[in-house]
């Protein structure tokens, strides 16, 4: 049995955001690139679901964001972004899961191999933990997360 923390054995993380408006947008790219600054994670996969609507070219680049929306899947719900296809064969250690849960991509998500699935202030039979935050701010909740998993041990 481990007795480090879920915080420390982790390497693979994977985010699952959903977009807001164009604000919290702002301030959840500054909090990943703070959580990244760490250099804790071997590999780190964020996923932005945003409405059909929202045009991508208009959202803040970053290099390990995939904005996902509903116009990026096939009729027959097949995932056309080729490059996040090739994400979701990897394995992660952890996701943590913030927003309402979109259908599609967590039904590819749950054909990943993630050890734990983490929900944030939201309910669903496939996360394993639940983590409720009064913290309103994208770097409030990351930093809430970060204490709380580095007190359980796994």
């Amino acid at each position: 049995m481990s007795t480090r923390s879920i915080w420390e054995q982790l390497q693979h993380i994977a985010i699952v955001w959903t977009y807001q408006d164009e604000q919290q947008m702002r301030d959840f790219v500054k909090a990943i690139d703070a959580l990244l600054l760490q250099k804790k994670f071997a590999h780190a996969l964020i996923i932005v679901n945003i409405p059909k609507d929202l045009d991508k070219k208009t959202l803040p680049p970053h290099f390990l964001i995939y904005y996902n929306s509903p116009a990026d899947y096939s009729l027959f719900g097949k995932l056309k972004d080729v490059q996040l296809e090739a994400e979701l064969h990897k394995n992660y250690d952890l996701l943590l899961w913030f927003g309402s849960p979109d259908v599609k991509i967590k039904g590819l998500l749950h054909q990943t191999n993630i050890k734990q699935w983490l929900g944030i202030n939201e309910v669903d039979p496939l996360f394993d933990m639940l983590l409720n935050t009064q913290q309103t701010t994208p770097a409030g909740q990351l930093e809430f997360i970060q204490h709380t998993l580095q007190r359980i041990q796994s």
